[in-house]
């Protein structure tokens, strides 16, 4: 792979997001018997954070040079670490580092309606900014994932820092790599980024990769990894059946 291809994944990118309430709802989680008195506020509350937000993303794109105890080092030097990193890496010739945020809109409003007493208005939005970062990112996921495939390069799972496979220290590496002030994020002391209302994945790709982000293809139903939270089927046994 050369720089002229890892430099087409490397941009800022300005996603148009339209909110499906639905979005909200997944963010604010189970709202049992009160869902029903809170759809209209969630509806309002979507359109808001629309017209609130600013949603911006930017990639960059580097190719791996190793992949082994618990380190994915890249060729220009920088690395990230993980105990289960280097088996979701497993035949990755590289891996973009994407950030999306909604911009500071959504959040300064939010804590408006906090100030005020309208805790239920501040919650509503707070969750609507939350759906629209995670709908940015994913809308430029799948722009760069569509990128790669007309390659017939296989793309594997996002991974976030703070998760199981990945800690909250994988924030710097993000930083590191990513010119993030280029679209209004910086990174906190607390690991934290601000605007809040931001999200960050790093995803492996390459002709060989073994655990990629498709059914139809990923190799967990005969992998032995059962406690991989990358895991998106059942173990079937070595056979698949």
């Amino acid at each position: 792979m050369n720089n002229d291809f890892l430099t087409d994944l490397t941009a800022v990118h300005s996603p148009a997001v339209s909110l499906d309430p639905e979005e909200v709802w997944r963010c604010l989680g189970p709202a049992g018997s009160a869902r029903e008195s809170l759809q209209a506020e969630v509806i309002r509350s979507a359109d808001e954070a629309e017209s609130l937000s600013m949603p911006r993303a930017i990639s960059g794109a580097l190719l791996v040079e190793t992949a082994r105890r618990g380190t994915v080092s890249f060729t220009d030097g920088s690395a990230v670490q993980g105990k289960r990193l280097p088996h979701v890496f497993e035949g990755a010739d590289g891996a973009i580092f994407l950030i999306a945020t909604a911009g500071p809109g959504v959040e300064a409003r939010a804590n408006e309606y906090f100030g005020q007493g309208e805790h239920v208005s501040g919650i509503v939005l707070d969750a609507a900014g939350t759906a629209i970062a995670i709908n940015a990112l994913e809308q430029t996921l799948a722009q760069l994932t569509w990128e790669l495939k007309q390659r017939e390069i296989k793309v594997g799972p996002a991974i976030a820092p703070g998760t199981e496979t990945w800690s909250m220290e994988g924030q710097r590496s993000m930083f590191d790599v990513l010119p993030a002030r280029d679209i209004g994020v910086t990174l906190l002391d607390s690991l934290m980024m601000h605007p809040q209302k931001s999200q960050s994945s790093i995803i492996p790709f390459g002709r060989e990769l073994h655990l990629v982000n498709d059914p139809n293809e990923a190799p967990c139903r005969t992998c032995r990894a059962q406690r991989c939270p990358m895991r998106i089927e059942e173990y079937a046994g070595p056979l698949g059946g």
